[in-house]
């Protein structure tokens, strides 16, 4: 009998003589997936589950009928030389089960295995929730009786009368937020506010309880037991969870599936009948209540439940969905056999792949959940330091040691020590110490390009606002708006009555004064210097008047574009004195005015180059230049533009006492530049962009320094 290369493994000699069988209550259940063979190993009293390949479980089969491990290997080696299972995947197969409790042997009595299995295990269980203590589950009692109880009350929601009120409720709900999107915004502002936390907690608390329900009923609803519930402290709060893991034995895909998606479709039903309530009942408790479980309901499933790239149900629905068991953990196994084989030269490994659409799959699965969890655990880690900075430093150092430390120790060591590396022990360690060298030379000593972003405006130059300097009544519009026009040219004339009543009578008065002066009928001249005062204050409100009576004639203050969106308003009605006509922009030179936090701003001031790159929104394809950069020594309040601002879209703080909308609510410093357009390309006066700052060349683990530094400068004040 030949064997195939690479199968054979140094710890066979421990296991290769016993003589080891399956527990009693232990069932091997087929599914499918993608066109293969899985078979799930279920033990129906400990409520663990296991999926293995067909090739170990051919392996498992033979075990009842061999004297010896060894004799069961042989038997699945003839069977199928290419695809049987390697001696190191027979120990690691056996050992998992025999730590479950799984295997009954003759060298020790099977209580006294299970006994051990069952200590084993519960050891592991222990140190895995004290590692992950963030989400920590404490088991509470068993619901499966009461499960079995009333699981016929709620049998009808999963079938299609359900379906169909789930999903009118929830188009109902949908079109409630649509009709009252503003004041649902408004109210959501309020959500973190101190006395709403109790009432945001509760919601929380009886959200998820339906939601493990949801997950629990549909479990049992198909025959599977719920053997657990309990409390989750998750970030230190308690909220219920229930095990419904007995559905991995489902031999049909959709029922897998719909155990998954279980809470998420409670917890939506409840989200849609909370935001009605909320919507259409009066101010009180019960409305709080319900707008807050509709939040709750709402974005945690979102952010966590349907998210596939946490361990949560979007996790294995996706698995279940695309046929793709153990998908982390193959994700995890692809990523260590790319660095053994391509890395250490490790040839002779099965490769965790079988498609170059897995290889993509698992390899953008990896990084992308790691990333996100990675981003998860700093928001966790900013929002309880927020509360209790102790405890959130704490946090920061068991995460770090765990997460960090720790699997750099353990890489260590499987790299100078591992049994699995030792003809390739030479490489490795170079390979692996070059790797660490070149990274820290390339992170603290290698600069790479510092960039800034700021977001800002555009200003045309020059841009003028043209108001009305005179009341009247619109006679004629000579430039339609969007035309070009020269300064001083007129562009709009007005023609007010009372005006020219009063020029009609001061001219009579003038022309009086005037024939009185002539006729000069006073003997002693007094009558005369008064007549000619009056000549003289009268011809000083002859030109004031004719100022005033100019102003009809609006024109244009500079040359450019006359531009005149409200024009129309005045149609029919007096045009008051100061009201907004249109203004005149420029096309051909134009701004770019940026906002810059006052905690940035030191760096600006001593590291800024004269030019920046800048790229408006609407037009991202093309990057504009910017020149002579220069910030303005002074700190402002007032944004350019109320754009800027988070009402109006921008990142800036505003304060919402201030209707505008454009009172920053800190300090900002601002940077001005002039904007190269090129030609052919119009810019709009008011366009929103971002410009990037070029800084003096940093190491990117400097850069990463500073920003963390300023994040906490930010946060808490350090």
């Amino acid at each position: 009998m030949s064997t195939p290369s690479g199968v054979f493994d140094e710890s066979w000699f421990r296991v290769k003589d016993c003589r080891l069988r399956l527990m009693p209550g232990v069932e091997l259940v087929r599914q499918q997936f993608k066109g293969e063979a899985w078979y799930v190993v279920c033990d129906k009293l400990g409520h663990q589950y296991f999926r293995v390949r067909p090739e170990a479980y051919n392996f498992i089969a033979h075990l009842e009928d061999a004297s010896s491990v060894e004799e069961a290997w042989d038997h699945a080696l003839e069977l199928d030389p290419s695809q049987a299972p390697s001696q190191g995947d027979v120990v690691q197969l056996l050992s998992q089960l025999y730590r479950s409790g799984l295997l009954r042997g003759d060298r020790m009595s099977d209580i006294e295995a299970l006994a051990q299995a069952r200590k084993t295990e519960k050891n592991t269980r222990v140190r895995q929730q004290m590692a992950s203590f963030l989400f920590l589950k404490i088991p509470v009692f068993n619901p499966d009786p009461f499960l079995r109880r009333t699981v016929h009350l709620v049998r009808w929601c999963f079938g299609s009368f359900g379906f169909l009120l789930w999903l009118g409720a929830l188009i109902w709900g949908v079109q409630t937020v649509a009709l009252h999107w503003s004041d649902f915004k408004d109210v959501s502002e309020g959500l973190l506010g101190l006395s709403n936390l109790p009432w945001l907690y509760l919601a929380l608390l009886i959200t998820k309880t339906l939601h493990e329900f949801g997950h629990a009923y549909a479990c049992r609803r198909y025959g599977r037991e719920v053997p657990e519930m309990g409390i989750m402290l998750l970030v230190f709060n308690p909220l219920p969870y229930m095990d419904a893991s007995a559905s991995y034995a489902f031999t049909r895909k959709a029922r897998r599936v719909f155990v998954g998606f279980a809470g998420v479709y409670v917890e939506l039903f409840v989200a849609a009948l909370a935001v009605v309530y909320w919507a259409y009942s009066g101010e009180g408790m019960l409305s709080r209540l319900a707008y807050n479980m509709a939040i709750t309901a709402s974005v945690s499933t979102l952010l966590f439940n349907l998210n596939p790239l946490l361990r949560f149900d979007g996790y294995h629905i996706l698995t279940d969905l695309t046929e793709t068991p153990n998908l982390q953990m193959r994700a995890q196994q692809l990523m260590k056999y790319a660095v053994n084989r391509y890395a250490f030269g490790l040839h002779g490994q099965p490769v965790p792949a079988n498609s170059w659409g897995e290889v993509i799959g698992f390899t953008t699965f990896f990084f992308a959940s790691w990333i996100y969890r990675m981003f998860l655990l700093v928001s966790i880690l900013f929002f309880v330091s927020k509360q209790w900075l102790i405890v959130g430093v704490l946090i920061a150092v068991i995460f770090g040691i765990m997460w960090l430390v720790v699997p750099l120790v353990k890489g260590l060591y499987y790299v100078f020590w591992g049994t699995q590396l030792m003809n390739k022990r030479s490489r490795a360690a170079l390979v692996t110490t070059s790797f660490i060298l070149l990274l820290s030379l390339f992170l603290w000593w290698c600069p790479v390009p510092h960039h800034f972003r700021i977001e800002g405006i555009v200003q045309s130059n020059p841009f003028v606002n043209v108001y009305s300097g005179a009341a009247g009544r619109i006679t004629e519009v000579t430039v339609p708006s969007g035309a070009k026009v020269r300064t001083g040219q007129v562009l709009v004339r007005l023609k007010n009555p009372e005006m020219e009543q009063e020029a009609e009578l001061l001219e009579l008065e003038y022309q009086r004064v005037l024939t009185l002066i002539q006729a000069d009928r006073s003997v002693d001249g007094s009558q005369l210097k008064g007549l000619i005062a009056n000549r003289e204050a009268l011809e000083v409100r002859r030109t004031d008047l004719r100022r005033r009576m100019a102003e009809l004639e609006i024109r244009a203050p500079a040359d450019g574009r006359w531009i005149a969106p409200v024009l129309h308003e005045y149609a029919d009605s007096m045009v008051p004195r100061g009201a907004p006509l249109g203004f005149v922009r420029g096309e051909k030179r134009y701004r770019f005015m940026a906002v810059v936090r006052q905690r940035d701003v030191d760096r600006l001031f001593t590291e800024l180059q004269e030019t920046a790159e800048v790229k408006l929104y609407g037009l991202e394809a093309q990057t504009l230049l910017a020149t002579e950069v220069t910030p303005i020594p002074s700190d402002q309040s007032e944004l350019p533009s109320a754009s800027l601002g988070v009402l109006g879209g921008g990142s800036m703080g505003v304060d919402t006492s201030e209707r505008t909308g454009s009172t920053s609510s800190e300090p900002f410093f601002e940077i001005r530049s002039n904007l190269q357009v090129p030609q052919g390309m119009l810019a709009n006066h008011g366009q929103r962009g971002v410009a990037r700052l070029r800084l003096p060349n940093l190491p990117l683990g400097r850069q990463w320094y500073l920003r963390v530094r300023q994040a906490f400068q930010r946060e808490y004040k350090l």
